[in-house]
This record gives structure tokens, C-alpha cells and sequence, in this order.
């Protein structure tokens, strides 16, 4: 396989015998895992993240400045304490007398180089043996000191012993010798202590502000919190949602901004609920008087056509045989034109206005639109359960509840290929979907659910739901549809009720059923 170099860096062609040119791009997924890790965390988490990785490299950079530093300076002590050492020793060599002896030579000795650190003064004598000359308790005190040193620390310092031998010679002979080793044992114990009292004094501080930082985002960011919740309020339709005046002048001008927007969408979706109310209730008048005309001009006359048909059939009788029979089979033929333009006419009715409307309880219009539906199509298993309801709430929701039951269930059945479909009707005393309490109006609660395949998510409604959409939204009410692909459809349709155009059922709190 032979590589072709381009001039992207992330872009290799590869050529193989018999096959056109391919192109791999390597992509930093690690990178992109990262960023994308990094975005799913709140912005508040992303500041005290990043404060925290800021002071993590502070920290250790200033570890390495404090070992380097502990480590020259360490260096420095040793080398300064074993210079004055050596100085001492000499100068004591040079006082001493053949007649004091070595004795008074090494309690001088033990004397003046007592108060030294850093160093370790030993005496050997003509044989190699060591002894100490510096008091007890001062290499105990430097034990103690490099025992309280973790060995990490120390080996990070990493100072060496030094170690050097001075002869001690007195009238010409050697009386043996002083070994001084220079040890940064105390040293490295002091800079511990220092070291660690700074890293507890930092971490209680770097405590302390990420806590105040917490603390101060949290109140910074909780209008933003706010905004977000009341962004999902307006995406829902609440455009009553307002927000607080927060203390934060930039955020206080993006409250005043999102209010005003809020006031603007509210106004202009009052204007087109009236609009569309407005064109619904024209639209129901324009259908009402169709199918007025329609029952009371085209009914009458289709009667007298078949009064007539009737009546040129009996004349048929009264002439020639031949004759009759040619006018009996136009007779059959204007009948049964008659009889399917009656049929149409009914249909027609059905669909532009329910002629029951208005002078048929409510809930027996909906049980025979069910009882249609149940005849035209009997391998669907139709359930009706109606609650608590009024005679009738006025045209406008008796027939939006009469076309959302009609829509609802044709789409059960062509699109959702529904077996069982369960339809509940009842009016409740608060519309509970907008919180309740004494303040909510009364409301008509229609639901439909199906075992259909259910609808695809994505998928943006069609014309039937749009319609049934907007004539609720115009009367103030909601429709929620919930699905699942598989698991069915929920079609939820609430209305609020005007008391002024309720009347009365005096079935009230009986609750029929039809299965």
C-alpha cells in the first residue's frame, strides 16, 4: 500500500492495487472526548476546576522552587559550618602545649566546636578507632530531627555527607586524628517543618476560597439558573412566567430583557388565540349554516323528488306495457340516485356540523360516534368511559371535543394500526396540569389511548392534530400527545369550561360506560 502525503495534517491517502483512492482522517478523539466531558459539567464546576488545576501547578511549582532552594541552601551550611570547624580545630591545636596533652587538647576541642550544626566532630585515634567529641545530647537532638524527615523528602534534597580528616600533631608526634563530617540532617528537618506548616497554611486558604468561590457562583450563576428554568416556562407556553430583579446590574438588565420579551409573546399569543378564535367561531358559523341549508332546503327537496319518482311509477301503470317498463327502469334509476344523494347529504352533515349538536346531551353524541366507529370497523375493540359532564358547554367545546374524539380515533386506527383503543371523557373540578388551587377553572378532560405502533419521534404532525391544536389552544385549553414507537399513543386533550355557557346535566355523578 503506498501513502500519498497532502498538505492537511490529519489526512492520509492510502492507494491499493485495483481500488480507487481512499481518504482517513484522524480525528483527536481523545480531544474531542475531553471537550466533551468538559461541557457537560456546570460552568460553576468548570471555574473551581480550573482554580483548582491553577493552584495544583502554583503547587508544585513551588515545591520545586522550595527543594531547589533547600537544597543550596543545605549545600551552603554544610560547606560554611565545615570551613569554621576546621578553623576552630586549628586554632585550638595551635593554644595547646606539649604539657597540657591531648586531653585538655580534645575538652577544648569538645568545648568550642559544641555549638556548631551541620557537623559531626569525631576523634580516631593511632589504632582507627572513632569516638564522638560532641556532647550526647546535641547528636541526640540531630537523630530526633532526621527521624521526624519522611525518607521521599529527604531523597529529594539529596545532600550528601562531606567528611574530612585533620591530624593532630603536638611537639612533632601525632596524637591521632579529628574527623568532621558535615550532615544536613537538621537542615533538611527545618526547611520539613517549614515546608509543611506553609502547606497546611495554603491548603486551609485554598479551603477557604474555593468555599467563599463556591459560595459567590452559586449566587452569581442563580440567575442564569433561573433564566433557563424560565426559557423552558416560555417554550412551554407559560408567558405569564416572570422573572426576579436579581442584584447584579448585567444580570439584571438580561431579567428586564427576558421580561419584556415575555410580555411581547404573551401579547402577540393572546392576538392570535383571539385571531383563531375568532376564525374558529366563523368557520362554525359558516358550517352551522351549511348544513342548515343542507337539512332544511336540499332535505325537502330529495323528499319531493321521491314523491314524485312514487308517483310516476303509478302512472306507469296506466300505460302501454312497453312504455311502462322503459319508464319503471327510470323510475328505479331516479330512485336510487335519489336515495345516494340522501346518503351524501347525511354524510355531509355528519361532517360539516352534527345536526345533535346543541339539542343532544354531549355524552351521547360521543357514544354514538363511537358506536359509528365500532360499525365501520369491528375488529377494533373501542372502550368509552364518561364521567361527570354537563348537557353541553356551547358549541365551540362540544364540537371540539366531537372533531379531537373523530381525529383522535382515525389515526388510532389508520395510522397507529391499533387493536384497542380507550377513550375517557369527565370534567374535573380543577385543571390540575396548571397547578391547581382556588384560582383554576374547571376543566374537560379527553384522553385516548391506543396499543398501536405508536409515532416515530421526530415526526412532525400532520394537518388532523394541527387543526385539533389550534382549536383547542383557542379555546384556552391543552393537547399533549405522548408516544412511544411500540408502546402506543396518549392523546390528552384539556379545555377550560365557561360556567356561562355550562348547562347543566342533572345525571351529575353518574358515570356510564360502553365496552
Amino acid at each position: 500500500m503506498a501513502g500519498i502525503a497532502v498538505d492537511h495534517p490529519n489526512t492520509v491517502l492510502h492507494d491499493t492495487p485495483g481500488q480507487s483512492i481512499r481518504v482517513e482522517r484522524a480525528i483527536p478523539r481523545s480531544k474531542d472526548l475531553a471537550g466533551r466531558l468538559w461541557h457537560r459539567i456546570s460552568l460553576r464546576r468548570q471555574i473551581l476546576t480550573a482554580f483548582l488545576l491553577v493552584n495544583l501547578a502554583a503547587g508544585i511549582v513551588a515545591a520545586i522552587v522550595v527543594i531547589y532552594d533547600a537544597r543550596q541552601a543545605a549545600q551552603e551550611e554544610i560547606t560554611a559550618s565545615m570551613h569554621l570547624a576546621g578553623r576552630l580545630v586549628r586554632e585550638a591545636v595551635g593554644r595547646s602545649s606539649a604539657d597540657n596533652g591531648g586531653i585538655a587538647l580534645f575538652r577544648d576541642l569538645g568545648l568550642e566546636l559544641g555549638h556548631l550544626r551541620h557537623v559531626r566532630i569525631l576523634f580516631a585515634d593511632g589504632n582507627g578507632s572513632l569516638a564522638p567529641l560532641l556532647p550526647a545530647e546535641t547528636v541526640g537532638a540531630a537523630a530526633d530531627d532526621k527521624a521526624g524527615v519522611p525518607d521521599w523528602f529527604t531523597a529529594l534534597i539529596n545532600v550528601g555527607d562531606i567528611r574530612r580528616e585533620m591530624k593532630i600533631v603536638l611537639n612533632g608526634h601525632q596524637i591521632g586524628s579529628v574527623v568532621m563530617i558535615g550532615h544536613a540532617a537538621d537542615e533538611i528537618a527545618e526547611v520539613w517543618r517549614d515546608t509543611k506548616h506553609l502547606a497546611i497554611i495554603a491548603l486551609t486558604l485554598n479551603a477557604a476560597v474555593l468555599a467563599i468561590l463556591y459560595i459567590a457562583l452559586g449566587r452569581v450563576l442563580h440567575p442564569l439558573t433561573k433564566l433557563a428554568a424560565g426559557l423552558r416556562e416560555l417554550e412551554q407556553g407559560q408567558f405569564q412566567h416572570r422573572l426576579a430583579q436579581p442584584r447584579v446590574r448585567e444580570l439584571a438588565d438580561i431579567s428586564d430583557r427576558f421580561n419584556a420579551l415575555a410580555s411581547r409573546l404573551g401579547a402577540a399569543n393572546a392576538d392570535n388565540i383571539r385571531l383563531t378564535k375568532r376564525l374558529i367561531s366563523v368557520q362554525d358559523d359558516e358550517r352551522r349554516q351549511i348544513a342548515t341549508e343542507l337539512h332544511d332546503e336540499i332535505g325537502p327537496c330529495l323528499f319531493g323528488m321521491k314523491a314524485n319518482v312514487a308517483s310516476l311509477e303509478q302512472l306507469a301503470g296506466e300505460l302501454p306495457d312497453a312504455t311502462a317498463d322503459r319508464l319503471r327502469d327510470r323510475v328505479a334509476t331516479l330512485t336510487e340516485i335519489t336515495e345516494k344523494i340522501q346518503i351524501l347529504n347525511r354524510r355531509l352533515l355528519g361532517k360539516i356540523r352534527p345536526m345533535a349538536l346543541g339539542h343532544v346531551p354531549l355524552a351521547d353524541i360521543i357514544s354514538g360516534v363511537v358506536a359509528d366507529f365500532e360499525r365501520f370497523n369491528p375488529k377494533v375493540r373501542i372502550t368509552l368511559a364518561v364521567g361527570r359532564l354537563a348537557d353541553s358547554y356551547g358549541d365551540s367545546v362540544d364540537l371540539t371535543v366531537y372533531r379531537c374524539l373523530q381525529e383522535g380515533i382515525t389515526n388510532a386506527e389508520r395510522h397507529g394500526e391499533a387493536t384497542m383503543i380507550a377513550v375517557d371523557l369527565t370534567e374535573r373540578p380543577y385543571n390540575t396540569e396548571d397547578g391547581g388551587g382556588s384560582q383554576a377553572s374547571p376543566v374537560l378532560r379527553l384522553s385516548i389511548r391506543d396499543d398501536g405502533h405508536g409515532v416515530t419521534p421526530g415526526v412532525s404532525w400532520g394537518l388532523g392534530l394541527t387543526g385539533m391544536d389550534e382549536r383547542v389552544r383557542a379555546l384556552g385549553g391543552m393537547l399533549t400527545l405522548t408516544s412511544q414507537p411500540g408502546a402506543g399513543t396518549c392523546l390528552d386533550i384539556s379545555i377550560p369550561i365557561d360556567e356561562l355557557s355550562r348547562i347543566p346535566d342533572g345525571r351529575k355523578g353518574q358515570r356510564r360506560s360502553r365496552q
